[in-house]
């Protein structure tokens, strides 16, 4: 069964996965929001943007095909999240709902405090991203919240290897508290052949866990998580 409402976390592509899923499923309803703070989605990703809506103008326009990123109003241009009520009645409007859930400061990997992610209750599919751009970089440069990990916290300049990688996202996945059918974990940034042959290793030990993982890079192929996804559903 097609998943309806998919939750973004993690680190290193979280914004550019809800572009490329909100593209591809132009033909159909669908709500770009986000559970703590995204900045919007302009077209031709959205073709609607609706800051602080009424109830009433935000049902009408997924009454249409297309995307529509909507929020309220916060600090330095972003969006915070709808009001639990609307959120509802949004969600059952829309065909789909694209939710980013996480925070990571543009960095590629990230560690989470007890309040983090933030997922919405409706959540059918958590998607992991986590970027192997971070691979041979100090912890401190790439981890956000990396002093969450002792650790890390004593030796910044640890460097991200598989384990520190595999550290990241078992940590995530445990953060979001899902069972692993409705966790998917897409090792993100593998723009080069010699990054995806390095990442392997950490998909063969993440499927041993019980996770459905890709290795994949949004940049060269933005119609990979619709494939996986809604294609292959």
């Amino acid at each position: 069964m097609q998943p309806k409402f998919i939750s973004i976390v993690g680190a290193g592509g979280k914004t550019t996965a809800l572009r490329a899923l909100a593209r591809a499923l132009t033909s159909r309803r669908v709500l770009a929001t986000t559970t703590t703070h995204m900045f919007p989605v302009p077209p031709p990703d959205c073709c609607t943007f609706l800051m602080d809506p009424t109830p009433e103008e935000l049902l009408l326009q997924l009454t249409l095909p297309g995307a529509v990123c909507a929020g309220r109003q916060a600090e330095g241009g972003k969006l915070c999240a709808l009001s639990p009520a609307l959120l509802t009645q949004a969600a059952a409007a829309a065909d789909f709902v694209l939710c980013e859930a996480d925070g990571a400061h543009r960095l590629p990997l990230k560690l989470h405090r007890a309040d983090e992610p933030v997922l919405a209750p409706q959540t059918d599919l958590c998607l992991i991203i986590a970027g192997l751009s971070a691979l041979g970089k100090p912890v401190r440069d790439v981890v956000h919240r990396y002093a969450l990990c002792p650790g890390w916290a004593v030796n910044p300049e640890q460097l991200v290897g598989i384990p520190e990688l595999l550290y990241c996202v078992r940590e995530t996945a445990a953060a979001c508290g899902l069972p692993p059918e409705k966790l998917r974990v897409l090792l993100n940034q593998a723009d080069t052949p010699m990054s995806s042959a390095m990442a392997e290793p950490a998909v063969q030990v993440l499927r041993t866990d019980g996770l459905d993982c890709r290795i994949g890079s949004l940049h060269s192929d933005p119609n990979l998580l619709y494939r996986w996804i809604f294609s292959e559903a």
